[in-house]
């Protein structure tokens, strides 16, 4: 007999078959980070790849420094359909979070997650609660200091101590609010140690443990140099390049004392240090620079490297190099002209010069070139020679206008250069009169001659027809007939009547 053995294997549903749950990255971030006493954090969960329409409960737990741990009610999270990011926030402390937050030192904090899948500490971070407002500060800077957790009205000391020495450098009573907290600041000096400072609270009925005292730094001032100023932005060669800043301490305090090495480079690259020293009257720090007649032109660059400036107290700065660039140009020689504006055929022309650099020097070694020129017709240009006066320190110029020379308005024109590539340049212009009656414009043509004559003649009419109509006497007729003729032998004789018979026979001649 052969017995059969039948064994049945139940098949497993799919259903029945426990969900694995993605891998879920949760992160955990304190806001903010560092506190003082007596202030609330912002515990932020936040989960990426989430699973969606999943529900997500948690619970937060903070350790403070005395060791005792809190843990928060549970939070409630639900993923919508198409949701996998989501964030959660818990407030430390608050009611449904309760704590301590008036102990100093480092809170550490975690998350357990309960559903999907209860998972222990799925994320953590810590965060910390001071009595400063921060960790490190630089001289003139203000310590703020808060604490709380003392019962209200209590008086509590407050000492600061440099850690090194056990030096009091700050000491006061303060009565705390009915809150139970104590606030009170320190303003470092300009000129405070450097070292590691201590604060410490003391209540006269409340005792903490870990007990209100913290540890912060002091370090030197970095000084704030927004910009430097240049008197212009553009200088000619020979003047003065001036720049100036303001070191200002961390307080917006102005400083005083101290020094700065100024950089000036030129466009070439190749530089000078310039020292920069203290002001009163404008409260800056200034520093010159006197460019010369051969300066390269272009950019200049003026540059306060990073820590270029210190006070008497060793505080330096700026903390990054702060730059002003101005442009020097060739320089505009500056001439004054002294000349007689008005001169004759024949005599002797002179003009004397005076030509300096924008900075007033003289002008001494270079090219100085004088010319008069008319611009009527025919167009003249005529050349003055020029030379230096080294007594009297001027330029001088001397012309004969030549007979030949057209009479009118000249204009003497004077220019000046020297050697450096570009050179420095000037020039002046004066009007000056020559006065010429025997050529050019002043030449008196025929017509006028025939004018004049015709004048005289009907003058003479007019005498005669006058005495006539008045039946004067023949012999006062010839008296007064012969001072007619005496009057125009006077008037013919004149030089200028006989500029005029000469120019019209010198015409007649010429046809």
């Amino acid at each position: 007999m052969v017995l059969a053995l039948v064994v049945f294997v139940p098949l497993l549903s799919v259903n029945m078959v426990p969900k694995v749950r993605a891998d879920v990255p949760f992160s955990l971030n304190p806001v903010p980070a560092a506190a003082q006493e007596g202030a609330t954090v912002s515990l932020v969960l936040t989960a990426t790849n989430a699973n969606p329409s999943t529900l997500y409960q948690f619970i937060f737990s903070v350790t403070n420094p005395a060791g005792t741990t809190v843990q928060s009610t549970v939070e409630n999270f639900t993923t919508s359909p198409n949701q996998n990011q989501f964030s959660i926030v818990a407030v430390y402390p608050s009611p449904s979070f309760q704590g301590l937050n008036s102990l100093v030192g480092q809170y550490l904090a975690k998350v357990d997650e309960i559903m999907p899948l209860p998972t222990p500490t799925v994320a953590q971070n810590s965060f910390i609660l001071s009595i400063t407002d921060s960790a490190a500060y630089q001289r003139t800077q203000t310590v703020i200091i808060q604490a709380s957790g003392y019962n209200a009205s209590e008086s509590v000391s407050v000492t600061i101590r440099t850690q090194t020495t056990s030096t009091l450098v700050f000491s006061q009573t303060v009565t705390a609010t009915a809150g139970g907290i104590v606030g009170t600041s320190w303003k470092s000096p300009k000129n405070a140690t450097i070292d590691t400072y201590v604060v410490t609270l003391t209540g006269t009925s409340t005792m903490k443990n870990p007990a209100d005292v913290q540890r912060f730094s002091l370090g030197r001032a970095i000084m704030i140099i927004n910009s430097i100023t240049s008197v212009k932005s553009t200088y000619q060669r020979t003047e003065t390049m001036r720049f100036s800043f303001q070191p200002t301490y961390p307080d917006g305090s102005i400083a005083s004392t101290g020094v700065a090495l100024l950089t000036l480079a030129r466009p070439s690259g190749n530089s000078v240090t310039l020292t920069a020293t203290y002001d009163s009257t404008s409260q800056t720090f200034g520093a010159s620079y006197q460019t010369s007649v051969d300066n390269q032109t272009g950019t200049w660059t003026a540059s306060l490297g990073g820590h270029a400036y210190s006070d008497a107290y060793g505080n330096n700065g700026p903390g990054t190099i702060v730059t002003n660039t101005p442009q020097l140009t060739p320089a505009a020689l500056s001439i004054s002209v002294t000349a007689n504006t008005t001169i004759a055929v024949g005599q002797q022309f002179k003009f004397n010069s005076t030509i300096t650099y924008p900075d007033g020097t003289a002008f001494q070694s270079g090219i100085v070139k004088a010319y008069l020129l008319y611009t009527g017709t025919p167009v003249i240009n005529d050349t003055v020679p020029v030379v230096f006066d080294t007594g009297l320190r001027l330029w001088i110029g001397t012309y004969t206008v030549r007979p030949g020379d057209t009479g009118g308005l000249w204009s003497l024109v004077v220019t000046a250069s020297d050697s450096p590539a570009p050179p420095n340049t000037g020039s002046a212009t004066r009007a000056i009169t020559v006065q010429n009656t025997t050529g050019g414009n002043a030449s008196f043509p025929l017509f006028y001659f025939e004018i004049i004559s015709a004048l005289l003649a009907l003058l003479l009419v007019a005498v005669f027809l006058a005495f006539r109509r008045r039946k004067t006497t023949h012999a006062r007729l010839k008296i007064d007939l012969d001072a007619v003729r005496s009057e125009a032998g006077r008037i013919e004789s004149t030089d200028f009547f006989k500029s005029v018979k000469d120019q019209v026979r010198k015409e007649k001649d010429e046809k």
